[in-house]
């Protein structure tokens, strides 16, 4: 995925974690098995606020520019998964992760900016109309079934498919729709609201806990909602080109482990949305009370903290009601285009599109990614890897990667800059450790001494398709 292992996920050596992105990738994987001990994910962007440090704390700053306001967020965590090839052409593959997402969309720069801080200089004899935006978020729990296998091979083009069917267990969700807030704020930092329709709420299993509706510490996971399903889907057409085996250094042939020249993919991931019943302090506004006086509404909403807080608050300047029923919140369905060239001398440089696909969806909240757009250069080398992949999303935020792999870790970073800036508005960070043997060059025990009479046993490199099923191996 753009966002997730970026870089590393886009190469055939990511294994099962490569499925997330295309499935079709297991067929014909370079890997007899790749399993994943465990591997986690964290990215965050956005361009509402940066992080500053003084001498005496750190904390958020939010931009004064304009243009909307966007955020994006997902953390996943994995436990053990992991792929096989099967005979013939067909490979299976098995995922367990725990995935949370946030997602804001084109938030209005005047409200995001000003709220909270109304009566600050900057702010006053101001007026905003018709802001708007979205944001949904939500966590949950998901096994996922690969089946892949090389539809035909013949010896030139190469095609493969596979697709994921997911087991879904949401633990919890909340989101907010502004449709539309109008205001305008004087010079003693009083403001005039003109209109404020919206909706704000959470899913009803998070009621207990002190930031929602109720008195509970939220020091464990939610319970887990029911069972829903998913699905991923992936085609991937290869040329495949004759590469001369190389040497390595003890000068044994090294057969290689990717042959194609070049590879185009095509894959629609994460199908699917959760449902949810309304928590009891999920409310809608859909416009204001009668003769109500401009007033600060810094100190109208100051010291809330919780979603009933909220409601109750906006409840004496706005026509609410409670929220009841079922939601449906979808899962950040993509279109993932791609194209990845060999240049044979381990080095490989690819182009991946990710294309949000949840505005077709009938859910009635949306977890989302941005379009983007991801260029990836790497070197590759059995268990050896670096990778600095370049990433833009449609908001033009820009970001450069780095990641190396070497035996069973592969760690990395989705934005270089978020570990050096002084002032970062990202995050990210990935990393696996996984078990493999790669087919191509497996070393395998051969039962034949040096002429010295011994049992000792010689080790060399063998293409798996050498190998006789009637020597002892």
């Amino acid at each position: 995925m753009g966002q997730s292992f970026n870089g590393y996920i886009h190469s055939d050596f990511s294994g099962i974690i490569g499925a997330q992105f295309q499935p079709a990738n297991l067929a014909g994987s370079p890997y007899k098995y790749d399993i994943s001990l465990v591997n986690a994910n964290y990215f965050l962007t956005n361009n509402i606020a940066y992080i500053k440090s003084t001498e005496t704390n750190r904390g958020f700053v939010r931009y004064l520019n304009d243009g909307q306001r966007f955020l994006h967020s997902n953390i996943t965590l994995g436990g053990i998964s992991g792929m096989a090839t099967l005979r013939g052409d067909e490979s299976i593959g098995f995922t367990y992760r725990m995935r949370a997402h946030g997602s804001a969309i084109d938030f209005s720069p005047e409200f995001i900016t000003q709220m909270g801080r109304f009566t600050q200089p900057q702010f006053l004899n101001s007026q905003a109309t018709n802001q708007s935006g979205k944001f949904a978020t939500a966590l949950w729990r998901e096994y996922g079934l690969t089946y892949a296998k090389i539809l035909k091979d013949d010896g030139f083009h190469r095609w493969k498919a596979g697709a994921t069917f997911k087991l879904i267990n949401p633990r919890g969700s909340a989101f907010l729709d502004i449709q539309d807030i109008s205001y305008s704020t004087d010079n003693s930092g009083n403001t005039d609201l003109t209109n404020a329709e919206l909706a704000f709420g959470y899913s009803a299993n998070l009621n207990s806990f002190e930031q929602f509706d109720g008195t509970e510490k939220l020091d464990r996971l939610p319970d887990l909602i029911g069972n829903h399903f998913g699905f991923d889907f992936g085609l991937v057409y290869e040329r495949v080109t004759f590469w001369e085996a190389s040497k390595d250094e003890n000068g044994t042939n090294r057969n290689r482990d990717i042959d194609y020249e070049f590879k185009l993919s095509a894959s629609i991931t994460d199908v699917g949305k959760m449902k949810f019943q309304y928590g009891s302090a999920s409310t809608q506004s859909i416009g204001l009370l009668g003769n109500v006086n401009a007033e600060n509404l810094d100190t109208l909403f100051s010291g809330i903290a919780s979603f009933r807080g909220v409601a109750d608050s906006l409840a004496t300047v706005a026509q609410t009601s409670s929220l009841n029923g079922e939601y449906t919140v979808s899962l950040p369905t993509t279109l993932n285009l791609g194209y990845d060239y060999n240049f044979g001398n381990d080095f490989y440089l690819g182009a991946f599109a990710r294309i949000d696909l949840t505005s077709l969806s009938k859910a009635d909240y949306r977890l989302n990614y941005q379009h983007s757009l991801t260029i990836s250069p790497r070197w590759e080398k059995e268990k050896k890897a670096i990778y600095a992949p370049l990433y833009i999303n449609q908001q033009g935020a820009f970001h450069l990667g780095l990641a190396a792999r070497y035996g069973a870790f592969t760690l990395g970073t989705q934005s270089l800059g978020s570990l050096l800036s002084s002032e970062p508005n990202t995050g990210s960070f990935f990393f696996s450790i996984n078990i493999s043997q790669l087919k191509a060059n497996a070393k395998k025990p051969y039962c034949f001494g040096p002429s010295r009479g011994t049992s000792m046993t010689n080790t060399k490199r063998t293409p798996i398709y050498k190998r006789k099923k009637w020597i002892f191996f």
